[in-house]
């Protein structure tokens, strides 16, 4: 009797450690996901906002050029642009709470805190 309680202790304290061993494997191949979107998701941001910085750039220079053909002083249209960015940063300065900080909050707490339902609905993303 008393062999047979040491094997079921054994066996189950086995059992609690093959659980305890496939959680963690769960811990991080689910924090490895988390981290390649969030990893990803950021390098294609990035690339985007890149690429975009240029062609606002030269759209930027373009405007500028046609706004000093068309009042004929030089600079003024350089001055213009630079008017209507310094308006638009205003702007983004002052709703960044809301335009920048909660969606990035908001979408940090989807990535690393899914449902239970939702999550291998998310792997196929």
């Amino acid at each position: 009797m008393n062999n047979s309680l040491k094997e079921d202790l054994n066996k189950g304290r086995e059992n609690f450690q093959e659980y305890l061993d496939a959680r963690l494997d769960m811990l991080r191949l689910n924090m490895a996901h988390n981290f390649s979107k969030v990893l990803s998701g950021f390098i294609i941001k990035a690339v985007l906002i890149f690429v975009l910085s240029f062609a606002l750039l030269f759209i930027s220079f373009g405007i500028a050029d046609w706004l000093n053909s068309q009042i004929d002083y030089a600079g003024t249209g350089y001055i213009v642009v630079a008017g209507f960015y310094i308006v638009i940063m205003l702007i983004f300065w002052f709703s960044r709470r809301s335009l920048i900080e909660k969606p990035i909050i908001q979408s940090m707490i989807e990535i690393f805190f899914p449902d239970d339902d939702n999550f291998e609905s998310n792997d196929n993303e």
